[in-house]
């Protein structure tokens, strides 16, 4: 009777056995078909709307709940964009041309702690945002925008305020990639390109947030690194005197040649070429003034361009390393589509050559 019991004990403990044989050769086998990329990049560099176009392209887009689950957030991002330009009349000196139209402006801010409730924005709320972007001293200050912080967002929203502010709106796929929502914390996103699985990592780019990035070094195949060059003449949201191209300069140079990614695939996003364009096609805004080292011709987007992506190479201190470089706009489907293609067969093919597979 005993032997029976101890020959039944081994044949399940060999089942046993096998299962976890088996269990671990799928997860070795998934392991191998799963490349985990890093998003890295100062605050406001259109990390996150990477991300969403990601979604887009390469997950299932957004469901009608999902865009209508948008909505609070735009209405806020409509008000505090009329927040601040209005804020910023005063310190600029402007006054409105219909001084009703200042306690408009308070209803707009009055009502900011109640827009995540509203799935239509109430009447007496509409006519303010209607009435306050009619005035021409809130439209004399947003034209002088470049001399306080604005979201990057803020022209597009306004441009499209009275479909936003319509009964019933339902936010297009356009209106959420300019949202804008603070990272704060770990957002991971997968998706599933041939055989391969791909998990993306987003950490806040702000610099309270990059004492959190250590935690995601671990096994990544690929660091996509975003940095904003319409930020070449603006300053830091959280000093405010920091200039935003220095700071992801010196980011990009203490990522590149981190320790953690001798061995790492090293993309780089020089992102919001439309911006970029508009100032140095359309204003005064000279790379020289902010850059003086620039010696390469005014209201010139190719040469502009091409300093700063030299800029970013020069910060790359190994030899050894290659890192490649991309211009995008990140709002932009087509343009996002075409470049992570090439991205990520950029990424298979530096795996392949570090695996000598190639």
């Amino acid at each position: 009777m005993g032997c029976v019991n101890s020959t039944q004990d081994e044949k399940e403990a060999k089942q046993r056995s096998a299962a976890i044989d088996r269990q671990l050769r799928q997860s070795a086998k998934e392991y191998e078909n799963t490349i985990k990329i890093l998003l890295l990049g100062a605050g406001e560099s259109g990390k996150s709307t990477v991300v969403k176009q990601m979604k887009i392209i390469h997950g299932d887009g957004y469901t009608n709940n999902e865009l209508a689950s948008f909505r609070p957030v735009i209405f806020g991002n409509l008000a505090s964009s009329i927040r601040v330009v209005v804020q910023s009349m005063e310190k600029l000196g402007i006054e409105f041309s219909n001084p009703d139209n200042k306690e408009k402006a308070q209803v707009i801010l009055g009502s900011m702690a109640n827009l995540p409730s509203y799935d239509t924005l109430p009447p007496e709320v509409i006519e303010a945002f209607q009435c306050v972007w009619g005035d021409e001293g809130v439209k004399n200050c947003f034209a002088r925008a470049h001399e306080y912080q604005l979201n990057d967002s803020a022209p597009y929203y306004f441009s499209c305020m009275d479909r936003i502010l319509e009964p019933g709106y339902i936010p297009t796929a356009d209106d959420v990639l300019r949202s804008r929502v603070q990272t704060t914390g770990i957002i991971e996103t997968s998706f599933k390109v041939n055989r391969l699985t791909y998990r993306v990592v987003d950490v806040g780019g702000q610099r309270s947030e990059r004492r959190k990035w250590i935690q995601c070094f671990d096994d990544v195949r690929a660091v996509l690194f975003v940095c904003a060059l319409s930020g070449y003449d603006m300053t830091l949201y959280e000093d405010g005197k920091t200039n935003r191209l220095e700071e992801s300069l010196n980011l990009f140079q203490a990522i590149c040649n981190n320790r953690f990614f001798i061995k790492t695939s090293m993309i780089l996003f020089l992102n919001k070429v439309d911006l970029f364009m508009e100032k140095i096609m359309d204003t005064d805004r000279h790379l020289r003034l902010f850059f003086p080292q620039y010696s390469g011709a005014e209201h010139n987007v190719e040469q502009a361009g091409k300093f700063i992506q030299d800029l970013f190479m020069e910060r790359n201190l190994n030899n050894n390393k290659i890192v490649y470089p991309h211009f995008t706009t990140a709002t932009d489907t087509s343009n996002i589509r075409i470049v992570f293609k090439v991205v990520l067969d950029t990424i298979i093919r530096e795996n392949l050559e570090a695996a000598n597979l190639l």
